[in-house]
């Protein structure tokens, strides 16, 4: 290396040094932004999408976590960065459907503000019965809660949720009186439903899993479009009769809007190799979640309807946005 060469190298690596990232991270580098901490059903799966996105691309893929707010805090890291595409974020439908319609702080739109890359993992939700009603299928449950409308109820993580809003769209398919018990996280719920004080989970299917056959839980129905290979018994909501709550929701791959064309192409194409390689589909299927049989040709038009479902579903429950 000359003088010039070295002079040029260091100004280089000062300038990078300034701006807090390396030179081969300024032009080779991807960084995904997770709304939630460190060791979460978000987090996990976008590391496992990183390890996958790094053999694909040949680029060093970088986790940043940035939790709180409901994903507001990355979803604005996200708003605020370049449209280049090396800024990018894992986001839960929920986070994008479903929080601005309830926390009025969520001035962000799914539609106008990010481009969908696509769907990196499925999942479903399950509902179950405990030994207070000892119902064994959704037929059993409503028989049951007909007789016991002091007592029907459901518990779910919290106010505000997906499940909740299942929860009163369930109430209506069954033509009951459902109250809806709100618990701070979806452990609490379970254990106070397989311990008989209220009959009734609405939960993601992967924590019911390791419940299912063990005698203390019941799983009514899962509303994932087909059936779990982990609970090959269970009916989906559709083969349950209520099709109304086949709900799958997903992890989506997500650059700013206005990102060039010929980079979300390509990011579409490396998306598309990892979660067909072996060891991502494997990873996933570890974790209890599926990986999407096809991308959505139009993932925009697929936002709009599962808006208006979750619109619906907000509307029944009676809920009231919050600040």
């Amino acid at each position: 290396m000359n003088r010039s060469q070295f002079i040029r190298s260091l100004c280089t690596a000062a300038l990078a040094s300034i701006h807090g990232v390396a030179p081969a991270q300024q032009t080779n580098g991807l960084k995904l932004l997770v709304g939630f901490p460190a060791g979460g059903a978000v987090d996990v799966v976008a590391r496992a999408f990183a390890d996958q996105m790094r053999q694909v691309s040949g680029k060093n893929v970088i986790v940043d976590n940035r939790a709180g707010a409901s994903g507001k805090i990355a979803i604005d890291a996200l708003l605020n960065a370049p449209a280049d595409g090396l800024t990018l974020a894992v986001m839960p439908s929920s986070v994008l459907e479903l929080v601005p319609m309830i926390v009025n702080a969520a001035k962000y739109d799914a539609v106008r503000d990010f481009t969908a890359i696509g769907s990196v993992a499925e999942y479903g939700f399950g509902i179950a019965a405990g030994p207070a009603s000892g119902a064994k299928d959704l037929a059993s449950y409503m028989a049951w809660a007909k007789t016991h409308a002091a007592q029907s109820s459901f518990a779910t993580p919290g106010s505000g949720t997906p499940q909740h809003f299942i929860g009163a769209q369930l109430q209506k398919a069954m033509g009951a009186d459902l109250v809806h018990i709100p618990y701070r996280g979806g452990a609490t719920a379970l254990n106070d439903v397989m311990g008989g004080q209220v009959p009734l989970l609405i939960t993601t299917e992967q924590l019911l899993v390791p419940h299912e056959g063990q005698g203390k839980l019941n799983t009514l129905l899962i509303t994932s479009r087909q059936r779990n290979p982990l609970m090959p018994k269970v009916p989906t909501a559709r083969e349950a009769g209520v099709a109304q709550i086949e709900i799958t929701d997903w992890f989506g791959l997500f650059a700013k809007a206005g990102t060039p064309v010929a980079t979300v192409q390509q990011l579409r194409t490396d998306l598309a190799k990892v979660i067909a390689s072996k060891e991502y589909i494997e990873a996933m299927a570890k974790l209890g979640y599926s990986i999407p049989q096809k991308q959505a040709t139009d993932f925009t038009q697929q936002i709009h309807a599962e808006r208006t479902a979750w619109a619906e579903r907000v509307h029944l429950s009676g809920f009231k946005p919050t600040d």
